[in-house]
């Protein structure tokens, strides 16, 4: 069975009228859901505190969110805080908590509002706040539920603040499969980025061409797997983005719809792995999630 968390405030996490970010699309996704034949249960998150955001964020980066969310200022043009997206924002690292304690149960979970992987240690942009899945790792690891963890990161943009937050962290393997960053925002994720000190060796970026397609992408996450069985973490967190899709307006990758059932397919037999959603622009977001979960979120043998 999948479980799903969604909390309502998912649907605050809107930065105005004409911003390529449409937090309905999470409705329009349950909505399809009840459509289909796969077997779901939803799952409600508790707001994160801020000892919690404190666990990859510094605490002058909070103090500023918050300012900015009370004067309605903005992280960069494109991110605007205001009091709706931050409370969205403290849910969404909630729903990614109880994601990852869902996925170390067993459990096949797909968080609505996930993956948030721009956000860094002390800045941010690109239309996120707090970086839910570093926060979760380094709680369960303080609370010693995990020792490590990979995040296999499928965004078409590349995971900077993932990648800063982790850099020098042997513990935690980032691996960001994204458009070539010469082309794309942000601009960095280059494969001579490879982390530093005890970290060297634990970050991978793996860059894909504008316009390619199906073949290139799937090619790439075969290598992100097979470092994934070398590492052989406790936790797996994939961050799927949906603006690989071939009519996403803001990326120039071309995979079809029919390519995400297909990563479901290679990715269902990673064990204690959550799915995170955030990235994706076009009004396919919902049905692309259908797409994956129909071979992802069914059950299989382990590989």
């Amino acid at each position: 069975m999948l479980h799903i968390v969604f909390h309502p405030k998912y649907l605050d996490y809107s930065f105005g009228p004409g911003h390529p970010f449409w937090p309905e699309r999470a409705e329009v996704f349950l909505k399809r859901l009840k459509e289909t034949t796969l077997p779901y249960k939803l799952h409600k998150p508790q707001r994160a505190k801020d000892k919690d955001i404190l666990l990859a964020h510094a605490g002058e980066y909070l103090n500023r969110v918050k300012y900015l969310a009370q004067s309605g200022g903005a992280l960069s043009i494109d991110t605007p805080v205001d009091a709706g997206v931050l409370e969205a924002a403290y849910f969404s690292v909630g729903g990614t908590i109880l994601a990852t304690e869902l996925a170390l149960g067993g459990k096949r979970v797909m968080n609505l509002l996930g993956g948030l992987h721009h956000a860094g240690i002390s800045d941010s942009s690109g239309f996120c706040i707090f970086n839910d899945h570093a926060i979760a790792i380094r709680k369960l690891q303080k609370e010693k539920k995990i020792k490590t963890a990979f995040v296999f990161d499928v965004d078409v943009h590349a995971g900077q603040g993932t990648q800063e937050i982790f850099y020098d962290d042997p513990t935690v393997f980032t691996l960001s499969i994204h458009q070539d960053p010469h082309t794309l925002y942000p601009g960095t994720g280059f494969p001579k980025q490879e982390g530093e000190g005890k970290g060297k060796g634990f970050n991978r970026n793996i860059i894909l061409n504008p316009g390619a397609g199906e073949i290139q992408f799937l090619a790439a996450v075969e290598e992100g797997l097979r470092l994934h069985k070398k590492f052989n973490p406790d936790l797996t967190v994939l961050v799927l983005g949906a603006d690989t899709f071939k009519e996403d307006p803001l990326a120039n990758i071309k995979l079809e719809l029919e390519t995400y059932e297909k990563l479901g397919e290679k990715l269902k037999g990673i064990e204690h792995c959550c799915t995170l959603c955030a990235g994706g622009y076009s009004r396919s977001v919902p049905e692309i999630w259908i797409q994956f979960l129909r071979s992802w979120g069914t059950e299989d043998k382990k590989y």
